[in-house]
């Protein structure tokens, strides 16, 4: 296969572009859109993995595409996840919920799912959570938080897909403290997403 070589600043910004625009427009997640833009951009030709836009570079370029293109609807948008993202972690409170990705960082839009880690010793007390409030479910690829993996499964609870990964309590204090490191939050609690939504 034909390996593509360019200037590499310009393709790596190329690709991140192309892939933001696919997040913001058809909502796919950032490893899936990166392949795609790649695809798009140099068809069957081989790109070195060092060359690939990291999904920083991606979520820079997605907050330049929404305020450029989506000014007027994704705020409101991004707040509607937001609610909802509450709702739920109120309701799963005992189990001392955070949420992550687009609803905190900024990004999330009609198309955004919402991801959240639960703390349990034991992840069965959350399917029996779940299963008593008729939520059904499936489970699905780990969820992944700051380079771990979670057990995690997948559902849909008032017309949004969910996340939600189960981790062990004594994890829990490590996860919810990491920063970027210009100061974003990368995920947060009931008390700092309901911050988010109240601040103007």
């Amino acid at each position: 296969m034909e390996e593509f070589f360019a200037p590499q600043d310009e393709l790596r910004i190329e690709i991140a572009m192309t892939a933001a625009r696919l997040i913001a427009e058809e909502g796919l997640d950032y490893a899936t859109a990166r392949n795609q833009a790649v695809k798009a951009l140099l068809g069957k030709q081989r790109v070195p993995r060092e060359r690939l836009p990291s999904d920083q570079d991606i979520q820079d370029e997605l907050r330049a595409y929404q305020a450029l293109f989506q000014a007027d609807s994704q705020p409101g948008e991004l707040n509607e996840l937001r609610e909802v993202a509450l709702q739920f972690m109120q309701g799963i409170q005992q189990f001392e919920p955070i949420v992550y990705g687009a609803a905190v960082n900024g990004t999330g839009s009609a198309h955004s799912d919402v991801h959240i880690i639960a703390f349990a010793d034991d992840e069965k007390e959350v399917d029996y959570w779940l299963l008593n409030q008729n939520i059904h479910f499936d489970a699905c690829e780990d969820a992944l938080l700051a380079g771990k993996s979670f057990p995690a499964v997948a559902f849909r609870w008032k017309q949004r897909w969910f996340q939600l990964g189960v981790a062990s309590p004594v994890q829990r204090r490590g996860l919810l403290n990491r920063q970027a490191p210009d100061g974003t939050l990368f995920q947060t609690d009931i008390a700092g997403l309901t911050r988010l939504i109240d601040a103007p």
